[in-house]
């Protein structure tokens, strides 16, 4: 006797492969009826036909979040810090991401199913494709949790307790960071394995998944939750302090970053450096609550998913009432949805899960991402595809001062006195001749600078007329304009510059 339509003997499949315990099988109610199976996959009898369009939409989602995250770290690579501000905590969070998203980019390239056979899904030691993805997502989602834990231990180091983490905590954060996911992962994929279970890409079976994936993850989790919540209670704290008591005085018993003795700042001051950091780090915090808000919305949810499919007696009676219903209809599962709901999670609930994580390399790009990126690949794409003009390489500037005379200023031959040499010609290259050799004894007298120096570019007035200027070597006449870290020379005036600068034009 054969089973009614649309199940599937399960004599006819014997078990050569894929994952068995995630058969959908029972003995009817029917007598002679052998065991009949539903067939695979199962979840397309539980959701209505546009449900698996929606979720394979997503796929083109999590391919353009991959390409964001590969935008991210080739910047990262290639442009300097000042458009990137690059920093390794932001580098390794976006690696892990990638990690992440590739796990549900995996089955684009793969022609296999999701099904061994009729009745069986894949699982890792049957299909590559499901080994990868769910390595990929094992392994990325725990990434993503630890280097969420590390950005939220160091921001709270900085705030709560002005530690600046220097090179240990990097090296430190390094091997803790990639090696937990590393074992963590080897325990999950060996103990308990992945399988197709929920759309395109394989995710953890449910045998021990509590112990060896999803119970230390949540741990790693509700850590940074609680490491973040500290953070924002002390910056709550300072706050009020400083409202309340502007003339009070906080004494840090830890040494600040840049002193090795114990100082003491008013609330107000405590503020100020907690802004300051804030404004330095806010994208880094909106990036920690975004993602940790969908680890654990999505960690919740298949949660609940694993607990649909554990054979509890509640839950083989509402499997007994849809199966009745689908045996009497014919196999038209659309006449037994509403029953079908109550057996899996809400249609809404998967389909907002794997868009949001779908969307966490675009999170990434929106607030790790800046503007002054796409200002930096602008300028090296520039630098690359133009070619490069003669007059742009590197000539001394008192090279160039030979050919340009500068009208402001005419030397005098160092040869003639103080007050009866003749002046030499600016345009006469072979009248140009180098000051004498200033030594430690002295400075010579024709290179005293005269008020007449500085009247001599007033028009009309007599020492213009006579220009005679004379320099002193302690002298320079370029006025240093603009930063100290820009060493910025213009041609206005007069302002200190050290002897060894001195040269002739």
């Amino acid at each position: 006797m054969s089973c009614p339509s649309p199940l599937l003997p399960q004599a006819d499949y014997p078990p050569l492969g894929g994952d068995i315990l995630s058969r959908s099988c029972t003995n009817l109610p029917i007598p002679g009826s052998p065991n009949c199976c539903v067939p695979c996959p199962r979840q397309q009898y539980l959701y209505p036909d546009n449900f698996f369009s929606i979720v394979r939409a997503s796929t083109y989602l999590n391919l353009f979040g991959v390409a964001c995250c590969l935008f991210l770290l080739i910047s990262f690579l290639v442009l300097s810090v000042e458009y990137t501000n690059r920093h390794y905590l932001s580098v390794c969070l976006v690696g892990a991401l990638l990690i992440m998203q590739m796990s549900f980019v995996i089955p684009m390239g793969s022609s296999t199913s999701e099904c061994f056979d009729a009745v069986t899904p894949h699982d890792m030691y049957s299909s590559a494709s499901c080994a990868l993805s769910g390595a990929f997502l094992l392994g990325g989602g725990w990434c993503v949790a630890m280097w969420i834990f590390l950005r939220t231990l160091s921001l709270h180091l900085q705030i709560c307790w002005q530690v600046v983490p220097g090179r240990r905590f990097f090296l430190s954060a390094q091997a803790i960071g990639w090696s937990v996911p590393v074992v963590f992962l080897a325990i999950a994929l060996a103990i308990t394995g992945v399988s197709f279970r929920f759309g395109d890409s394989c995710h953890i079976n449910h045998k021990d998944s509590l112990k060896t994936f999803w119970g230390p993850l949540l741990g790693v989790a509700g850590a940074s939750i609680i490491t973040q919540l500290v953070t924002f209670v002390y910056c709550v704290k300072v706050y009020i302090n400083s409202l309340l008591d502007d003339q009070g005085n906080t004494t840090l018993d830890t040494p600040l970053p840049y002193a090795t003795s114990i100082r003491t700042i008013t609330p107000r001051q405590a503020l100020r450096r907690v802004q300051r950091v804030i404004a330095l780090q806010w994208r880094g915090i909106m990036v920690i609550i975004v993602i940790i808000t969908d680890v654990i919305f999505f960690a919740i949810v298949f949660l609940k998913f694993e607990g649909t499919t554990e054979m509890t007696p509640h839950n083989k009676i509402k499997a007994g009432a849809w199966l009745t219903c689908l045996l009497k209809n014919g196999g038209d599962k659309d006449k037994c949805l509403d029953l079908a709901e109550k057996m899996v999670i809400p249609k809404d609930t998967a389909i907002a899960v794997i868009y949001l994580l779908s969307c966490n390399g675009i999170w990434a790009m929106l607030l790790i991402g800046r503007f002054s990126m796409l200002v930096g690949w602008w300028h090296m794409l520039k630098d690359v595809f133009t070619k490069k003009k003669v007059s742009d390489e590197f000539v001394s500037y008192n090279a160039r001062s030979l050919s340009e005379p500068d009208p402001g200023y005419e030397m005098l031959d160092s040869r003639k006195t103080e007050h009866g040499g003749s002046m030499m010609s600016p345009t006469t290259p072979s009248s140009v001749r180098p000051p004498p050799s200033i030594h430690k004894t002295g400075t010579p007298k024709s290179y005293q600078i005269s008020r007449s120096s500085m009247m001599s570019s007033i028009p009309g007035s007599p020492e213009n007329n006579r220009r005679t200027t004379e320099f002193s070597s302690h002298f320079s006449p370029y006025l240093y304009k603009g930063k100290e870290s820009e060493g910025e020379f213009v041609h206005h005036g007069l302002s200190p510059k050290p002897e060894s600068t001195i040269h002739a034009r």
